[in-house]
């Protein structure tokens, strides 16, 4: 086997494995943050913040594996039912993937962006649970959940650019 071929393999299964070390530790910051009484239980969704950075901001592909591995994972920690997450991720990476952005010059545009994307893969999802559970959840922890979604995002994207900025300076 070639080297540079085996080297190419090991580079992208550490990128891999180093995103979804990123995405398990957004993960677990999620779930955390249930515990805090002001969220009770519906806390946001940073996970998804992230890998629309990660897809959007970042042009990184993540693969279908690990977006359903986290799924999986997220269904099991926060006990949903399993494979509901799975396709929340799949469908906001698909959308974010498909959709035109080259009309977007702004932030406000680009959360105008997020917000469709999050909005319409929840709907999906929520619709896939409806007919799953066969009956209609409660409608003000989803709305809490996805309304301090929407909020805490440009905080979230402030952040991560200061955090460019300052990795900027440090090297010049």
């Amino acid at each position: 086997m070639n080297t540079s071929v085996l080297f190419d393999i090991f580079s992208n299964f550490s990128k891999n494995l180093f995103y979804f070390i990123i995405l398990f530790i957004s993960l677990n910051i999620e779930s955390s943050l249930r515990f805090l009484t002001f969220f009770e239980e519906a806390s946001p969704s940073i996970l998804s913040i992230m890998m629309y950075i990660f897809l959007r901001k970042l042009s990184i592909n993540l693969s279908n594996l690990m977006l359903f591995t986290l799924g999986i994972l997220y269904d099991v920690l926060f006990a949903e039912n399993i494979g509901t997450s799975s396709l929340f991720f799949l469908v906001i990476k698909y959308i974010t993937q498909h959709i035109n952005y080259k009309y977007i010059n702004d932030n406000n545009e680009d959360w105008i962006y997020f917000t469709i994307i999050f909005i319409s893969s929840f709907f999906i999802k929520f619709i896939f649970i409806i007919f799953l559970n066969m009956k209609i959840p409660d409608f003000n922890p989803i709305l809490f959940h996805i309304g301090i979604t929407l909020i805490i995002f440009p905080f979230i994207v402030v952040g991560i650019k200061f955090i460019y900025f300052v990795t900027k300076l440090i090297k010049n």
